[in-house]
């Protein structure tokens, strides 16, 4: 808006009285907090530093804001006449009810005309000695509230006010602090919690529809998004008010059948609540649009179509979107600032969370604006992310935040199919399931690493055989878990199996043959057969000696795992001598708490308390134990397994 002059006509047909509706008959669940926060404000009770400032409320569409500024206002009408109410949705509605505001408040046609509206209206509301307050609703384009002044600077047509009582309060998704200036107060309004989800349904649909346990599922299905479950919530009432027979087929009317029909499809089945949701999402896509946030759209959709838990930054790799045609000739910065507009209306929330950068969707919004159209773009960013130098090794802890972040995401994408290859999409995204599973593995989630594992090693068999190195890779991987889980026969079948393969179409000391022999002699050696994993341990060393060198990683690992064999046998002090040496190495290497190192710590302990020095033994348990559990974290299989020997240990030492 560049005019200096506002036109009087049409002001007389404008309203400014307060809506009336649902919102100020039903009770407002979950918003007791804010609207004793803004009551108080237009009281001026204990005279608030804020006093005067611009009360903004703001949040994602749907989330109630309106609904909160309507009970605001039906509550100061018990006490004053002095509540006014303007629409914001466009330039004329804005205008036109500042205009008759104005006119209200004796502000002369002359003036309005010659442009001096804002000045004299804002100069008769700080006047004003009784309880006011004056809603602006829908603000979603601030720019409208500018006028021919600045609404950040506190000159637009929306100022503060010196009135001692009065309540300016506005509402918009627009929540970039910004957008409204230092004189602003912001209220975010977020989703209700399940309880206060569980009341709006049942206070609509009633307990026919279900317990409140049903209800509670059902609102956290929903997000605890109002607008859905007030939509929903009236749906079942509606459904449930006609008897059994008059209802169509499809038609729910629990709130577990609403639950299951959504987790099923993903659809509401109730076409009136995704329309109504999907409007109002449209709206601010578009508002975004016009203001120059070109990839909006497909970036919301890419997100979209990431599985329902925050998704991290790195999946929003601005290299691998800018192969994409609709992303084209976008950079990073363009996305990024994207992705701020996004969250400023409040259609998706930037975070942090152990050091990850993510973003996250409300569920409502991942559900309206997926689009299977981009899971190929999907997949590329998943792969790209699991083989980056930022990712890193899964086996790193460092890295395992950002790991725990992707997990999520990773086995969702196994879900994706496309058009022209039920596995095409698969190809591109079993690597980063593989690396995933090497860290669920590695952080002791043995469980969901075998599960992964076992969808991928079957997947590839069928896509490229059994005897693919792809499927030998995933294959091995797989047998590392089901060691890991105690399932040594299983282990060991898979090792023989891919050796025999790798025999014949590789040497027998071949790096990745050494691999799989060294894994099958630790199958072994737990299986009790000491000699013969005893024998490929040494013959495994020596090779490693030669061509690695004696303080390579490989050459340590195999050192390390003969030790264990020699301890097992009895030599006790050829074992504390291996395990004194790594420790050395592994000390410089990696530092004091690295898990290796902590590994070998554990180990020297156990060596220590079989040769008798049982104080020395518990001392060095005890100190794997506390950094254990302060690196891997308490229920590791790892830190149990030292807490378990620090027990026995003591036990020997005749502590309890």
């Amino acid at each position: 808006m560049t005019g200096s002059g506002f036109s009087t006509r049409g002001s007389d047909q404008i309203t400014l009285a307060v809506p009336h509706g649902t919102a100020s008959r039903r009770t407002l669940w979950g918003r007791d907090e804010l609207l004793d926060e803004l009551l108080v404000a237009v009281r001026n009770e204990g005279h608030k530093q804020d006093a005067g400032a611009v009360h903004v409320i703001q949040g994602l569409g749907g989330v109630g804001k309106t609904s909160v500024a309507v009970s605001v206002a039906h509550r100061l009408q018990r006490e004053t006449d002095q509540v006014w109410w303007i629409g914001a949705q466009d330039a004329s509605r804005f205008t036109g009810g500042l205009t008759a505001l104005a006119r209200q408040l004796g502000v002369p046609d002359e003036e309005i005309a010659v442009g001096r509206l804002a000045d004299q209206l804002w100069r008769r509301l700080s006047a004003l000695e009784e309880p006011w307050l004056l809603v602006v609703d829908n603000a979603d384009d601030a720019r409208l509230l500018d006028g021919p002044g600045r609404l950040a600077l506190g000159t637009g047509l929306v100022r503060p006010h010196r009135s001692p009582r009065g309540l300016v309060l506005v509402t918009s998704r627009d929540g970039r602090p910004g957008t409204w200036g230092d004189h602003a107060v912001l209220h975010r309004l977020t989703p209700l919690g399940d309880g206060d989800g569980a009341d709006v349904l049942l206070d609509l649909a009633g307990p026919s529809a279900g317990s409140r346990e049903e209800a509670a599922e059902l609102a956290r299905r929903l997000g605890g998004l109002p607008l859905a479950l007030n939509t929903v919530g009236r749906y079942l009432a509606a459904v449930g008010q006609r008897p059994a027979r008059f209802r169509d087929a499809g038609e729910t009317a629990t709130f577990a059948e609403f639950r299951a029909s959504l987790d099923d499809g993903g659809a509401f089945p109730h076409p009136g609540t995704a329309t109504a949701l999907a409007g109002i999402w449209r709206m601010s896509l578009d508002l975004l649009t016009e203001r120059g946030h070109r990839c909006v759209r497909p970036l919301l959709e890419v997100l979209a179509n990431f599985a329902d838990a925050p998704v991290p930054l790195i999946l929003a790799d601005p290299a691998v979107l800018g192969e994409d045609e609709a992303f084209a000739g976008v950079g990073g910065a363009e996305i990024w600032a994207a992705l701020q507009a996004l969250a400023g209306l409040g259609l998706v929330d930037l975070a942090a969370a152990n050091g990850v950068e993510t973003v996250a969707l409300h569920p409502l919004v991942r559900d309206a604006h997926g689009n299977p159209g981009r899971y190929a773009l999907n997949a590329r960013l998943l792969d790209e992310a699991a083989l980056s130098d930022e990712a890193g090794l899964p086996e790193d802890v460092e890295r395992w935040p950002l790991w725990s972040a992707l997990t999520p995401h990773t086995v969702h994408a196994q879900t994706f199919e496309s058009d022209s290859d039920d596995n095409g999409l698969f190809l591109v995204t079993w690597t980063a399931a593989m690396l995933v599973a090497r860290s669920l593995d590695a952080q002791g989630q043995l469980s969901q690493a075998r599960k992964l594992l076992e969808e991928v090693v079957a997947r590839l068999g069928g896509s490229l055989g059994e005897d693919h190195p792809d499927t030998l890779l995933c294959r091995h991987n797989l047998a590392r878990v089901l060691d890991d889980q105690g399932h040594l026969d299983q282990a060991r079948t898979i090792y023989e199996d891919i050796l025999t393969t790798q025999r014949n179409t590789l040497v027998e000391n071949h790096p990745i043959t050494l691999v799989t022999r060294n894994n099958l002699a630790l199958v072994l050696h737990s299986q009790g057969h000491y000699d013969q994993a005893r024998t490929i341990f040494e013959d495994i060393l020596t090779t490693r000696r030669n061509t690695l060198g004696e303080h390579h990683v490989d050459t340590l690992v195999t050192h390390h795992n003969l030790a264990l064999v020699l301890d097992d046998q009895g030599h006790l002090d050829q074992a504390r001598t291996i395990y004194e040496d790594i420790l050395d190495i592994e000390r410089n290497t990696f530092g004091e708490n690295h898990p290796s190192t902590l590994t070998t710590r554990n180990n020297l302990a156990v060596v220590l308390h079989s040769q008798g020095h049982h104080d020395l033994a518990a001392a060095e348990m005890a100190a794997v134990l506390s950094a254990r559990r302060r690196v891997l974290g308490p229920e590791h299989p790892y830190t149990l397994s030292t807490q378990e020997w620090l027990n026995t240990i003591n036990a020997a030492r005749g502590e309890p």
